[in-house]
């Protein structure tokens, strides 16, 4: 059952900030690396930027390097040399933009596990693109957090240090949650998947046949994918969204 470290969102001036934590995810959708630190960093969080706008690299840089439990060792302008970086720095975080020279020849999935198995890395997507379906997509694709540039800086430390030290999934957004009508046998079904229960095990607990879950988890899949622009709606994205939009933390 999830509780207030589990799923949490706060809302900002400017924006609205959503985590998730590790043990919200019981049946292996999200697994986060257990990342190693150079022994002579030990407790420091080492961090790469990778951001083809040198303006904005200055910026967060001197951002980040104002917490004495950050360092940043570097910096890239590309997805290659940010691979090539990450393999021979040995970050513990990546704060990585999207729209970087060589995006259009890398499959992102793949990209962000290469980078992962290179250096047991958690995966920031920094990004000025918004919009529920991309945010899911990056979260879908293996990165630990997405954040908005135009609203995180000032707070981009206290994302990294979030999602490096708690394990936490982070969305940092301008986007509001849309407004869904679910039926209360729908919401009952959103508690429990929100709970990281199985088809079965709803079907069991709630004593009706699996078939009729199935069937109602579609109807629920149906509405989120209308919502929130998403097609279609996988496994790992549908436990996050019940959750985001507070199922799970008690059941009604």
């Amino acid at each position: 059952m999830l509780d207030e470290k589990d799923m949490n969102s706060t809302t900002q001036s400017q924006g609205y900030l959503y985590t998730f934590s590790k043990n919200s995810f019981g049946h292996g959708e999200i697994k986060l690396n257990n990342p190693v630190q150079n022994e002579a960093d030990k407790g420091i969080i080492l961090t790469l930027i990778a951001d083809d706008h040198p303006y904005l690299l200055h910026g967060v840089e001197s951002d980040l390097n104002k917490d004495p439990k950050i360092k940043t060792i570097g910096t890239a302008v590309s997805y290659d040399e940010l691979l090539e970086r990450t393999i021979q720095l040995q970050p513990n975080v990546i704060l990585m933009d999207l729209r970087m020279p060589g995006y259009e020849k890398h499959e992102l999935k793949q990209f962000i596990s290469k980078l992962r198995k290179a250096s047991s890395c958690k995966v920031i997507v920094f990004s000025s693109e918004t919009g529920w379906a991309r945010i899911h997509r990056c979260l879908d694709m293996g990165a630990q957090a997405y954040v908005e540039k135009a609203i995180s800086i000032g707070r981009l430390p206290e994302f990294i240090h979030r999602v490096y030290e708690d394990d936490e999934l982070l969305i940092f957004t301008a986007e509001k949650l849309p407004k869904i009508q679910f039926s209360p046998r729908q919401s009952e079904i959103l508690h429990y998947i929100a709970e990281g229960k199985e088809n079965d095990e709803i079907a069991s607990l709630i004593k009706i046949e699996l078939k009729t879950v199935q069937s109602y988890v579609n109807e629920i899949k149906a509405k989120l994918s209308e919502a929130f622009n998403i097609h279609p709606v996988r496994p790992r994205v549908l436990l996050l969204l019940a959750s985001k939009l507070g199922f799970g933390k008690t059941l009604l």
